[in-house]
């Protein structure tokens, strides 16, 4: 009995400073001087790692997801995890209540996202959904060894890092064309170029026109570094 209790208590303590943790962390972000204004609202979600408030889209800090178009392996089968990661995000501001504080100002920011009081990054990096980057807070390199530990998201199999993925990396039983393009870039009347992704209402009904100069990309950061970029979402 006193060591179930024990455990409890400890287990309880453990959340209190994670949640501490993650306190300071946004105080910290929100009240240096010249950071950029808090972002909250309505959300869409973008990749894994990636969320639009209106017109800015918000790389959620500190960690890297699988991009839309990157698949993993399990037990020799490809499945589509960068999907997956998405829809995993997805869930977790389902809810609603999301706040992003950021250093940044701009279309595209990095910053420090929470839901409902869960840090989004975090989160995902406890179920399995990213990985955490070199600097990382320690509450995030813990959430990843957690998740390692258990065979969670992306270790239940192999995977290529995100980010040596986006130079061209493929894990060896897959061909160094395996990839899964599903952004898709258009260019309006007036020649602006936006580009849209799965879970937009619109997709479905978009066909890219080459001689249009349209295109498919496999991620939203290929697609923004070739220039083309998001618009202002409403909700109906």
């Amino acid at each position: 009995m006193e060591t179930q209790s024990s455990s409890r208590r400890g287990g309880i303590l453990r959340r209190l400073l994670e949640l501490l943790s993650f306190a300071i962390f946004a105080l910290l972000v929100t009240h240096q001087p010249g950071l950029g204004e808090e972002l909250s609202g309505d959300v869409w979600i973008i990749d894994g790692d990636t969320l639009q408030i209106d017109s800015t889209i918000v790389h959620l800090g500190g960690i890297d997801s699988p991009e839309l178009g990157q698949r993993c392996m399990i037990e020799g089968k490809e499945w589509r995890c960068g999907l997956e990661a998405a829809l995993a995000l997805r869930k977790l501001v389902a809810f609603g209540g999301v706040v992003c504080t950021s250093e940044e100002s701009g279309p595209t920011v990095t910053g420090a996202c929470a839901a409902a009081g869960k840090d989004l990054a975090e989160a995902l990096l406890s179920q399995g959904y990213a990985v955490a980057g070199s600097e990382a807070l320690p509450a995030y390199q813990g959430a990843e060894a957690t998740a390692q530990a258990a065979e969670l998201g992306l270790w239940r199999g192999d995977f290529v890092r995100p980010e040596d993925w986006r130079r061209g990396a493929r894990l060896p039983d897959q061909a160094s064309d395996t990839v899964f393009c599903v952004v898709k870039g258009t260019v309006s009347s007036e020649g602006q170029k936006i580009f849209y992704i799965p879970s937009d209402e619109e997709y479905r009904d978009i066909a890219i026109v080459p001689e249009r100069g349209e295109r498919m990309f496999c991620s939203d950061d290929e697609a923004i570094l070739a220039g083309w970029t998001r618009f202002p979402r409403e909700r109906p």
